[in-house]
């Protein structure tokens, strides 16, 4: 993150209120101890250092006044006091000098200097003592050593005032016990011992307050120069951020100061405008960069006051972006230009290279787009569309855009595009209801010269409305022609199935005449025998009566017309009961055919029934038709569709399966037993079978090999519909050419369930 550039140092917990310099005390040192100690803390290694030389010193002093005690006072007692002292001074300066060179706070240096002078100043004492000076060599002595402690000793002020009383006074007693002096000397150790702690007493208040003030001058130096250091680090660091923030941006960025000179230019504006290294620096004008785009031919026809023309427009904001294709590279550049707060100007280069190719192309994909494109704002304004969309209101494109739906609407009301009255089904005003109410929708509209459009709309999450519009008139045309030849196909269909009903119908009713005829004509014979007989037993009668009425009745003729009226009523009975028996028979059938009722009937014997009632058809067969039922077998169901079913088996396997000689012909019906609650009929013949072209066509209506022999082509189809929704069953075919032909049939034992 960025700091400011520059910040004075804060005030810390150790600074006086406000910010002002701390306040000192009497003797020039700093009020507030915590400063003071601070203080002391720096300066510790300097007063280490200076009482290391203080330390030398007084050793080769100590050794000097040794030396010369030797030649003012002689081999003596006298000198071997003082040299003792000398000594002592020396062992006690070699352990200050250790004290100080090992002191790890300020605060022992301090003990240790105040240790130090009282020390001294006991050692001057005990030398006078030993070997009084004489004169005023004491006090002139004292005099410099006062100075000394005030204006060199590095010690607080109060040990320094301690230990400058303990040598005054100890001078002053010495000058008046033990050294000997005259009255008037003694006056003048006295002034000269005041004078000493005046002058040293100002000198020493003056000398810390100028070294404090020094120090805290220094140290406000130190802070304003590690500010400005920061500063510049901070303004550097800015600086160098800024000029990568620049260089890392996608878009070329060029600044200029208010007087037009280039202060700033990116990586990729260098990038972008395709500028030689060297060819544009920091410090140029910006006419040397519209200079050299012209010279390179970037510009085209544009000369420099037209680019300051639309530079001058850009900055009055009467522009918002001025695009420009470089003729060198063949990029499309947007410019934008604003000022900066301090008057300077920004210039801002995008790449809208693969923008304008998008638009191009999105301008071609909507110019394809069905037979009109365009995208509504969520103000319901056209931002987008094709040039049909915009040619169907008498518009261009840029005409269009910007434009409302409802200026749009109106217009067209007024060129007579749409009726304005018209609010039928098709009509703007009906579709317009829905409109954005929802998300996607297709709807017709009609215009009022005729033509249909579909149009499907849809709202985009951003609330824009996409409309693609297409022309459907043609299909709407033929749709109609559509809709007429369906309504015409249901007709000639409804016609159909009504003359197939009919035909159907009609052979239902054929093959029942042909049932009664065949059976009119079985019956007949038995009939017309049992009508001889009876009339042989009416002669035999009238004969016998006659015999009797002329008394010429012989036994031997009553035997003979026993006899004879016995064989005429035998032959009479048997006849009518085969007669009685075939009517019953077709009764039954072509009741059940014409009423095709649900009722329980025992199969073998309705098979029988059917098989009795074709014994005119089957009489061309060598050998009967056999059926294998097993007996008892009852089935509710539809005996007459079950009877006709039979009946068009049989009557195609006679017509279609043999040829005139019907000596080996043979037809078989076998019932099997119930499996899952249903009945299986096997319906099979040994004739010449069906080829495999016609095989998947038998059961198709009017499909016949014997058109021109009577087939109808109905037979089967009308036994497959039948077995299919009648019995609600099932019928399958299977043959081969010269192998005979099977039909196999499955229905419900019971329909009812």
């Amino acid at each position: 993150m960025l700091q400011t550039p520059f910040q004075t140092a804060p005030l810390t917990r150790d600074d006086p209120p406000g910010g002002r310099l701390p306040p000192f005390n009497w003797a020039g040192e700093f009020r507030d101890l915590r400063f003071e100690r601070t203080f002391m803390e720096a300066r510790r290694e300097e007063i280490r250092q200076l009482l290391f030389i203080c330390g030398i010193a007084a050793t080769a002093a100590f050794f000097l006044l040794v030396i010369r005690d030797y030649f003012v006072l002689g081999l003596g007692q006298a000198f071997y006091w003082t040299a003792m002292i000398r000594c002592v001074g020396l062992v006690t300066g070699l352990i200050f000098q250790v004290v100080v060179m090992r002191a790890p706070t300020a605060a022992i240096l301090h003990v240790a200097i105040t240790a130090g002078m009282a020390n001294l100043s006991t050692l001057v004492f005990l030398t006078w003592i030993t070997a009084p000076p004489p004169g005023l060599g004491g006090p002139t002595l004292t005099f410099a050593v006062l100075l000394v402690y005030y204006l060199l000793v590095p010690c607080s002020g109060v040990g320094i005032i301690g230990n400058a009383a303990y040598f005054s006074i100890g001078t002053l007693v010495a000058a008046l016990l033990r050294l000997p002096m005259h009255p008037e000397d003694v006056v003048a150790v006295v002034l000269m011992v005041t004078a000493a702690n005046g002058l040293g007493f100002i000198g020493m208040r003056q000398s810390k307050l100028d070294r404090r003030r020094s120090y805290l001058a220094q140290g406000e130096a130190n802070r304003v120069t590690e500010a400005l250091t920061l500063s510049r680090q901070e303004s550097r660091r800015r600086s160098e951020y800024q000029a990568w923030a620049l260089d890392s941006l996608q878009v070329g960025v060029v600044l200029f100061d208010p007087d037009g000179y280039i202060h700033t230019l990116n990586r990729r504006g260098v990038e972008l405008l395709a500028l030689p290294p060297g060819s544009i620096i920091p410090g140029d004008r910006y006419e040397a960069l519209i200079r050299f785009l012209i010279q390179r031919g970037d510009l085209g026809d544009l000369d420099l006051s037209d680019v300051r023309y639309h530079v001058d427009r850009l900055l009055r904001g009467r522009a918002s972006v001025a695009a420009i294709r470089l003729r060198s590279t063949g990029r499309v550049l947007e410019f934008t230009i604003g000022r900066l707060p301090d008057n300077s100007v920004s210039l801002t280069i995008f790449d809208a290279s693969e923008r304008y190719a998008l638009n191009r192309r999105l301008r071609h994909a909507v110019e394809v787009a069905g037979d009109g494109f365009a995208i509504y704002d969520a103000n319901d304004t056209v931002t987008v569309c094709s040039s049909r969309f915009a040619a169907l209101y008498g518009l261009t494109v840029d005409q269009a855009i910007g434009m409302t739906f409802d200026e749009l609407v109106e217009r067209a009301y007024d060129r007579g595009v749409f009726d304005r009255g018209n609010s039928n089904a098709g009509s703007v005003r009906v579709a317009g209801q829905t409109r954005r109410r929802i998300p996607e929708r297709m709807v017709e509209i009609r215009t009022a010269a005729g033509e249909w459009f579909l149009i499907h709309e849809r709202v985009t999450p951003s609330g824009d409305l996409v409309v693609v519009r297409t022309n459907i008139t043609a299909r709407r045309r033929i749709e109609d022609e559509l809709r007429r030849a369906k309504e015409e196909a249901e007709r000639m269909l409804a016609e159909l199935r009504e003359a197939q009903a009919n035909l159907i119908l009609s052979e239902k009713m054929a093959s029942l005449g042909s049932l009664v005829a065949g059976m009119s004509h079985e019956i007949s014979t038995p009939l017309g025998i049992g009508v001889s007989a009876a009339s042989h037993l009416a002669a035999e009668i009238a004969r016998l009566s006659g015999n009797f009425q002329d008394g010429q009745l012989r036994r031997s003729d009553l035997d003979s017309f026993l006899e004879a009226a016995t064989e005429a009523t035998r032959i009479m009975q048997a006849n009518l009961g085969r007669a009685a028996r075939l009517i019953q028979a077709f009764k039954q059938v072509s009741a059940d055919q014409s009423t095709d009722e649900i009722r329980s009937f025992d199969l073998a014997e309705y098979l029988s029934e059917i098989m009795l009632s074709l014994a005119p058809a089957l009489r061309s067969l060598a050998r009967p038709v056999q059926v294998d039922c097993p007996a008892g077998l009852v089935v509710t169901n539809r005996p007459g569709a079950l009877g006709q079913i039979i009946t068009n088996l049989v009557m195609n396997a006679l017509q279609h399966a043999f040829d005139d000689d019907t000596a080996e012909a043979r037809i078989s019906i076998r019932v099997t037993r119930p499996r899952e609650g249903r009945i299986g009929i096997e319906f099979s013949d040994n004739g010449r079978g069906i080829d495999a072209d016609s095989l998947p066509r038998v059961f198709d209506p009017f499909f016949t090999t014997r058109r021109g022999t009577g087939g109808t082509g109905l037979g089967l189809h009308i036994a497959y519909n039948l077995v299919t929704q009648v019995l609600g069953g099932t019928i399958a075919v299977s043959s081969r050419p010269g192998e005979g032909t099977r039909f196999s049939i499955s229905f419900p034992q019971d329909a009812k369930t």
